[in-house]
């Protein structure tokens, strides 16, 4: 069961592989021989009517494909732009909306000072609300 192993074999195969020039020389022989070959030549006419077949489906289905894309960029351009439009409107508004309320906030706000500035003191609330009743008493008297 534990056989030899051939070191020989493994050290010249490892210097083959880290061969960065034969490699290259290998890979560069590999794609001259792929791009020569023709499977044309290689397949039987029934295979050759349905790799034109095949083919002829592939075309359409790529131009199909690519006229599906241009048009779905079509939409969402003309979407993506609608919604830009909408944006600056909805954000006109808001900027709008918020100066008003900035506006009503600084009024109220300007009632509420001048009618606490008026109540400086407590004392000075009751006498005003105790003399009203004292007139009022005066009158009906």
């Amino acid at each position: 069961m534990t056989g030899q192993v051939n070191w020989d074999k493994i050290r010249s195969e490892i210097n083959r592989l880290t061969d960065v020039d034969q490699l290259k020389s290998e890979v560069q022989r590999i794609g001259t021989e792929i791009r020569k070959f023709d499977f044309h030549t290689v397949l039987s006419p029934a295979a050759q009517t349905k790799m034109k077949k095949f083919e002829k489906r592939y075309a359409t289905l790529m131009r199909s494909i690519s006229q599906a894309q241009r048009q779905m960029d079509r939409e969402f351009n003309r979407i993506l732009r609608q919604i830009k439009t909408h944006r600056t409107d909805i954000e006109k508004t808001v900027s709008q909306q918020k100066t008003k309320l900035e506006k009503a906030s600084l009024g109220l706000r300007k009632r509420f000072t001048k009618k606490a500035a008026g109540k400086a003191t407590p004392g000075a609330a009751r006498k005003r609300a105790s003399s009203k009743t004292v007139k009022a008493v005066r009158k009906k008297a």
